[in-house]
Formats: structure tokens, sequence, C-alpha cells
């Protein structure tokens, strides 16, 4: 039988050489919350802390070749198991919070611990997080929590207090261009991307792989650049077009989101980590953008956004929201 490999980590050295030190030295947290922006491998790194937690060899974990190393990388471990998403925002639901409650309680099946996933959990109400606590709080010996979020503020100060909470980074350009050979993309389409997403190979993958974000990608520079230079006309075309589809609309408002905030960073520190996806359109906005103006952009959008969601009409949620951007 072949052995798999470890997930292809990229980066965050120190994070992983951390929690390998804390595994040799019988201190791995109960509870860890993987915290950074969308697509820098939080996802992968939950999935490596498994094996680390649940490897047969204490010394070089996670090893990769022991049996429990093999399951988890196969994600057919009995003893991880990842928490099911529901609702509009795809959080977890009390009856979720209550089942992982129940499965804590039953020892492991092929090891010491047992490993419980919320992947993605920004979205978790707070009747739910009140729900997680007291296993949080005082778990059972052989229970292990992980946690991955794209801003510690989402969770409660109560829950927080109980993790040992880890920032996750994107990688160099060329730690990501690395990557992305890896994965048989040309030389072309990863140079498009990482112009695009930078380090944040999870977003590069996203824009190579889904036809739908790299469209939302490029109409997003686009409403960057038009708002640059105050092109009315060129916003509410793109916003238009953008709108024939609720999910592009979606997307393409969260990147613009994205652009405008690197723009407001710009604009007060000069240097900034990319966050949206075209820096040089982030750049052009900068120079016409205050931090009062960029909230005030912000605002609107995270109103369009709630429109959205009320079902409200797409064509009516981007004209209003072209003029409010226009008068911001």
């Amino acid at each position: 039988m072949s052995t798999p490999e470890l997930p292809a980590i990229a980066g965050n050295e120190q994070l992983r050489a951390d929690l390998q030190l804390m595994r040799r030295q019988n201190h791995l947290p109960h509870a860890l919350l993987l915290h950074g922006e969308r697509g820098c491998g939080k996802k992968a790194l939950a999935k490596w802390f498994s094996m680390l937690v649940l490897c047969e060899d204490a010394e070089h974990a996670p090893c990769g070749c022991c049996k429990n190393c093999r399951l988890v990388s196969e994600n057919a471990h009995p003893d991880v198991m990842t928490a099911e998403h529901s609702g509009k925002r795809m959080g977890f639901s009390v009856e979720t919070v209550r089942a992982v409650r129940r499965e804590a309680g039953i020892l492991p099946n092929n090891g010491d611990m047992r490993i419980f996933l919320f992947t993605d959990a920004d979205g978790m109400s707070i009747q739910a997080q009140n729900a997680l606590l007291k296993s949080v709080e005082e778990p059972p010996a052989h229970a292990c929590f992980v946690f991955t979020v794209e801003t510690i503020g989402t969770l409660l100060p109560t829950l927080l207090s109980r993790m040992t909470a880890k920032a996750v980074f994107p990688v160099s350009e060329s730690e990501c261009v690395t990557a992305l050979t890896r994965l048989s993309y040309s030389a072309e389409e990863i140079q498009s991307a990482v112009s695009r997403f930078g380090g944040n190979i999870g977003k590069c993958i996203g824009y190579l792989s889904d036809e739908m974000q790299r469209q939302a990608a490029e109409t997003a520079a686009g409403l960057t650049a038009a708002l640059a230079q105050v092109n009315e006309y060129e916003l509410l075309r793109l916003l238009t077009a953008a709108a024939a589809d609720k999910d592009l609309l979606r997307r393409t408002l969260e990147l613009f989101d994205m652009q405008i905030r690197d723009a407001a960073v710009h604009s007060l520190e000069g240097e900034f980590r990319l966050m949206g996806c075209d820096r040089s359109a982030s750049e052009a906005l900068a120079g016409r953008l205050s931090p009062r103006r960029a909230m005030r952009m912000h605002g609107a959008i995270a109103e369009a956004f709630a429109d959205l969601e009320s079902n409200v009409g797409a064509a009516l949620t981007v004209t209003a929201l072209c003029a409010a951007l226009c008068e911001a």
C-alpha cells in the first residue's frame, strides 16, 4: 500500500514548529483557534493538526506513515469529527452542537484523543456558542476542539478565552507559485492568479478552478478602477452585469469591499497586505479615499448585502449601491 503524503502545507513554519513542540512536551491545547483571512490555509492546518494530535510517533509527529496519519489524510479517521454547517449563515445549529457534546463523551476508537472540527465558524450563532461553552471550558480528557475563523471578534469572549488562538498568514508569492506548480497549473495561469491574490493559495486556487470566481475578481477590479476614475456609467454597467446572477453579485461585492479596504489602508499607511484582487486598482483609488469615505462605501456595500438577503431585486440593489458609492 502506498503511503499518503502529509497535507501540502506552505508557510506558517513557526506556528507548526510551536505546535510540534507542544506535542513533544505533551502540552497540546484542548481547544485550538486558527484565524486568518479566507484562503490562507486554515482548514489544511486543522487537518495537519489532527494528524499531529493522533500520530503514533510523538517525537516526529505528524509522520504521515502510521495508521492514524493515513486515516486522517484519507478523511476516514473515526476519531475526527467535522461539525456540519446549516442555516443561511452556514453556522452550526444548537442541535449540531449538542450532538458534538454527546460524541465528546464517548471514548476514542483508535487512540487517546477525539478531535472535533468547527471550520469556518464565523457564522456560529450566540446560542450555539453558549451551548458549546461548557464542553470547551471543561472538556473530557480525550477531547480536542479545533475552530477556524476569519475574524476572532465573531466569537464570544467567554468562548475565546478558553481557546489557544494562533494566527495563520498567507505565504510569500514565491511559496505560492511553488505550491500552485505542484498542482500542475501552467506558469501563465499561476502568474495570473498570483497577480490577483498574492500569496493566498486558497484564493489563487479558487480563481484558477472557478469561472465565476474569476469573473467576480475581474469585475471587482473594474469597479475599483471605475470608482477611482469617478466613472459612474462604468460603475453601474459592471454592477448591472454582475446582478444577472445573485451568487456572482455577492462574490463581486465581497471582493470589491476588500478592494476598498486595501485602498483605505494604502491611503493611511502606504504599504499594505493585499486582501482584495487588484493592488494597482486599490492604489489608484487610495488617492481619492479618506478613511471616512471608505467607511461610508463599506456601509453601502453592507446595506446591499442586507437587501439581497431580504430578497430585494438585484437590479434595484445595484442601482441604489451605485448612487450611494458616488455620493459617499
